[in-house]
C-alpha cells in the first residue's frame, strides 16, 4: 500500500493553510492606495518597526522589503514583490519563522465613492512547535489587523480631505 502526498507532507512536518477575507473602506480608491503604499507612514506605527527597501526599486517585481514586526513577535520579514498594477492589485512571497506566505491583494472601486479590499492568503512551511503555538491564526489575525488600521487611516484621509462638516472634497 502507498503512502500519499499528504502523509508524506505531515511526516516531514510541511503544512499548508489559506485564508481570505475582505474590508471594505469608506472611501475612495484615489486615498486607499496611496496609503496603502506608503511603507514610511506604517514605520514604527502598530505592529511594525523598521520598514524598509533592501532591493531592486519600489514595487517593482523583485524587489525587496525587509519588514520589522514588533508585536505579536519580534522577527524580520522577508517580502519580495511578485506583481504590482497600481490601483489595482500587489502580490507578493514573505518569508518569516520558516514559513512562506504568498499574499495578493486587489482593490476595487465600489459606488458612490467606497474601496473593496480582497485579500488572499496561502501559507507553506515547516512546523514549528519552539513556539509553543500555532503561527498560522498568529499570521492570519495579523494581517487581518493591518488592514483594520489601513480602514481606519484611509477613512480619517477621506474625512479630512472633505474638509470642515463634510463640505466639498479636497481630492
Amino acid at each position: 500500500m502507498g503512502v500519499s502526498q499528504f502523509e508524506v507532507l505531515l511526516q516531514d512536518k510541511w503544512f499548508m493553510q489559506s485564508f481570505d477575507f475582505q474590508v471594505v473602506l469608506d472611501c475612495p480608491l484615489e486615498i486607499v492606495f496611496p496609503i496603502y503604499v506608503d511603507i514610511e507612514r506604517w514605520c514604527n506605527r502598530n505592529i511594525f518597526g523598521e520598514i524598509r527597501w533592501i532591493q531592486g526599486e519600489p514595487w517593482k517585481e523583485g524587489s525587496r522589503l525587509s519588514i520589522e514586526t514588533r508585536s505579536p513577535l519580534r522577527t524580520k520579514v522577508d517580502q519580495v514583490v511578485q506583481h504590482f498594477t497600481p490601483y489595482e492589485s500587489v502580490s507578493y512571497l514573505s518569508h518569516v519563522l520558516g514559513i512562506t506566505c504568498e499574499t495578493r491583494v486587489y482593490f476595487s472601486r465600489v459606488p458612490p465613492s467606497r474601496t473593496a479590499v480582497n485579500v488572499g492568503m496561502q501559507m507553506v512551511g515547516t512546523l514549528s512547535r519552539s513556539l509553543g503555538f500555532a503561527i498560522e491564526p498568529v499570521i492570519a489575525k495579523t494581517t487581518k489587523g493591518f488592514f483594520e488600521e489601513l480602514r481606519k487611516e484611509c477613512e480619517a484621509a477621506a474625512r479630512e480631505a472633505k474638509g470642515p462638516e463634510g463640505g466639498e472634497s479636497k481630492i
